[in-house]
């Protein structure tokens, strides 16, 4: 009469172990080099439709730049925040930004070709080209992070939010980064050229270090991280005349579903229009 509770039992015990083992996992990222490894995560990672991502970006930067952007980056730049992101390039962040005189509760949300901007109860649709909206893409931020590694090493592996993964360590790319950087700064109305391929990978970087943590059993990119400082101006980028640049990007919740929505009652502000709004 015992042998059907000890089967059950062992039944229990066995699914538990198997649990605790993690399912027999397999090791994608065994045998592989950095490069591989960055190749594929970058092209898996992009192919997802939707996460959840963290970011936290801090920044002091000499732009030539007047208005809006001048003002704000005027004093260094702090931001953290949390949000989602999915295809076609929608995102919504929740985020807690000092840009000098104290720190804002924000929400900034991209729904299709707007973006709007959520501050103390005020929702306001950012008169920005389509083309600059269109390059704000918050499913690209942890792949675009780990683009601007160069001499990449695989340097051991981690535990990041409970998954095992890869930690990847190289120098900075001057170019790739300089490109990504000096042609949002254009969009938003920043002075100089982006030219592709100045300056090359080593460039004039003071401080140019490029983390990133690659799933073992997803090859998924889980967290990108760079830290970067220049004194001097980007060769590819003339608008960016000095950085101090500290940023990390991790996310999670892979393909889960995300709701995304325009908020309510939005009026239009043009960018010169916001730094007073923010307190810049």
């Amino acid at each position: 009469m015992a042998r059907p509770f000890i089967a059950l039992t062992a039944l229990i015990v066995g699914a538990a172990l198997l649990a605790g083992c993690g399912g027999g996992g397999t090791d994608m990222t065994q045998g592989m080099s950095a490069e591989q490894v960055l190749a594929e995560s970058a092209k898996r990672t992009e192919a997802l439709t939707s996460y959840r991502f963290a970011l936290d970006v801090k920044a002091d930067v000499d732009l030539d730049a007047e208005g809006a952007v001048g003002t704000l980056l005027a004093n260094p730049l702090d931001v953290n925040g949390e949000g989602g992101a999915k295809d076609p390039g929608d995102f919504t962040l929740d985020l807690t930004a000092n840009l000098g005189p104290g720190p804002i509760q924000a929400n900034i949300t991209k729904v299709g070709d707007a973006l709007y901007l959520t501050v103390l109860g005020q929702a306001i649709k950012l008169e920005v080209d389509a083309q600059t909206v269109a390059s704000l893409d918050a499913t690209k931020i942890a792949p675009a992070i780990a683009g601007w590694i160069t001499n990449p090493q695989i340097v051991g592996t981690e535990d990041v939010n409970g998954v095992q993964v890869v930690h990847i360590r190289g120098d900075v790319d001057e170019t790739a980064l300089a490109e990504d950087i000096g042609g949002l700064a254009g969009g938003l109305g920043a002075q100089g050229a982006v030219t592709p391929g100045a300056g090359g990978a080593a460039g004039d970087l003071e401080t140019g270090v490029v983390d990133v943590w690659v799933g073992q059993e997803d090859l998924l990119i889980h967290k990108a991280a760079a830290d970067v400082v220049s004194k001097d101006p980007l060769a590819a980028a003339e608008a960016v005349k000095a950085i101090d640049l500290t940023v990390s990007a991790s996310i999670s919740d892979f393909d889960t579903p995300i709701e995304i929505t325009a908020p309510s009652g939005a009026r239009e502000v043009g960018l010169d229009s916001i730094a007073g709004l923010l307190g810049g």
